[in-house]
């Protein structure tokens, strides 16, 4: 995959809550509006998309909020791209952040992603499992914070970690919306903020961001920009 291929055409992603084999499949009518929406011109320059219930988000942005239901897939705060209708697609907004042609990553040459461990926050946490992972091997850490980010007990031991091995360590929140900025109570020197990216979405943007940088200010610029 070469995520420096120039075309404006969407890559667009769709599934189903419902098996085809059962009672009221949402699978064929996701699968044609997903078709729907990549032959449409005006999904051209938006970058990947999620389609599903009738309903067309942002990659980035969305993210499955229910189990079973058909209307899991939601981008919280910031809202939908637009709906794949009986009538045509439309489209009320686009993403801003830079994605697909825009992107600085080509990963053409890679056979493999640095590794990248995703810790969970929680009170009480002393760091242990953030130094078993660097001694597994990791380059980076996310940490799904509690609240704003905060990473709690294992703050000072993170810290450690990244001055004496340049483990790059990213934080997020566990708390499903919102941002976590870098200039707070609870950031060290050469920690990043994920901005309101989910700790998976920041696991994989920082997987990218270390094939080419382990200086946490460039990253946190990646973070800003993407």
């Amino acid at each position: 995959m070469n995520l420096t291929v120039r075309t404006e055409k969407p890559v667009v992603i769709v599934g189903a809550q419902r098996p085809f084999s059962t009672l009221s499949s949402d699978a064929p009518l996701n699968l044609l509006n997903a078709i729907r929406v990549a032959a449409d011109p005006s999904a051209r320059g938006k970058g990947t998309l999620v389609v599903l219930n009738d309903e067309i988000n942002a990659a980035r942005e969305v993210t499955k909020s229910n189990t079973y239901r058909v209307e899991t897939f939601v981008a919280r705060e910031l809202g939908l791209l637009g709906y794949a209708d009986a009538d045509r697609i439309v489209f009320y907004r686009a993403p801003t952040r830079r994605h697909t042609t825009q992107s600085e990553f080509d990963v053409a040459q890679i056979d493999s992603f640095p590794k990248v461990t995703i810790l969970y926050a929680y009170s009480g946490d002393d760091g242990d499992l953030a130094r078993a992972a660097v001694a597994a091997g990791a380059r980076g850490l996310v940490i799904a914070g509690t609240g704003a980010g905060h990473t709690q007990n294992a703050r000072k031991t993170l810290k450690e970690l990244h001055d004496a091995t340049g483990v790059v360590v990213v934080r997020s929140t566990r708390v499903g919306a919102g941002r976590v900025v870098r200039d707070d109570n609870w950031q060290e020197p050469g920690f990043v903020a994920a901005d309101n990216l989910s700790p998976q979405k920041a696991r994989i943007l920082l997987q990218l961001a270390l094939t080419r940088t382990s200086k946490p200010n460039e990253i946190q610029r990646m973070f800003d920009e993407y």
